[in-house]
């Protein structure tokens, strides 16, 4: 019964990242918002993230994604649409602006993979983003990879095969979700000169007890975080 419970979570989880994520794209101006807050949101225990974490985190976090989502826009959406263009109508091709459209999209696609976690781990402006975005890479060089891979793959599906997009929005953002997680976990146990596993242990300690020791239950816990 567990079992089919826990699936049942996922199917609905599904539904409901793939409706949000694909409904922003639509919007354009709301998805990297939108992604920021679902990559919090996957930042949670499968049994204690709540659907409302998404736009939790979106609110909290609404003045640094003024200045990230017009970045994204600019290094991303543009040179997108450039190379669309370039692509369909070869005989007026501009190699210089291809190239550089190209180079854009290449770090638009690193910071969307990193962005988000530091954005949800971490109190930040927008150089300190700018800064921080980088350092996520060097947390784990095949988790930095991986999720670049699989974000290049959805830009190219978009030139390419637009309509299988809608397959990835939830298991792509899960996936980057947890992988930079974990690179956050290991540049920050780095610093603090401590193990990922300590890192990991206190951080779930300060998620389920109050400051005299006590055990909190979901509800007030999701409260105290609204409050901070």
């Amino acid at each position: 019964m567990k079992g089919l419970r826990i699936l049942g979570d996922y199917a609905l989880e599904f539904l409901v990242v793939t409706l949000l994520v694909a409904l922003s794209a639509l919007t354009v101006i709301f998805f990297i918002p939108m992604i920021v807050g679902v990559t919090g949101y996957f930042s949670r225990d499968i049994n204690s993230r709540r659907f409302k974490d998404i736009f939790v985190n979106i609110g909290k976090n609404w003045k640094i994604l003024i200045f990230y989502t017009l970045f994204q826009l600019v290094i991303i959406v543009f040179p997108i649409l450039n190379i669309y263009f370039f692509n369909t109508h070869p005989d007026k091709t501009n190699y210089f602006v291809l190239s550089v459209s190209v180079i854009a999209l290449v770090v638009g696609v690193m910071y969307l993979a990193t962005s988000p976690t530091v954005i949800i781990n971490m109190e930040v402006k927008f150089r300190q983003l700018i800064y921080n975005g980088i350092m996520m890479l060097f947390g784990s060089l095949w988790r930095s990879i991986v999720s670049v891979l699989l974000i290049g793959g959805i830009v190219a599906a978009i030139l390419y095969y637009p309509y299988v997009v809608l397959l990835t929005l939830y298991a792509v953002p899960l996936v980057i979700s947890k992988l930079m997680t974990e690179n956050f976990y290991h540049l920050k146990a780095k610093a603090l000169n401590t193990s990922v596993f300590e890192l990991k242990k206190k951080q779930n300690d300060d998620d389920y007890l109050d400051e005299k020791g006590a055990i909190k239950r979901d509800d007030e816990t999701e409260k105290n975080n609204e409050k901070d």
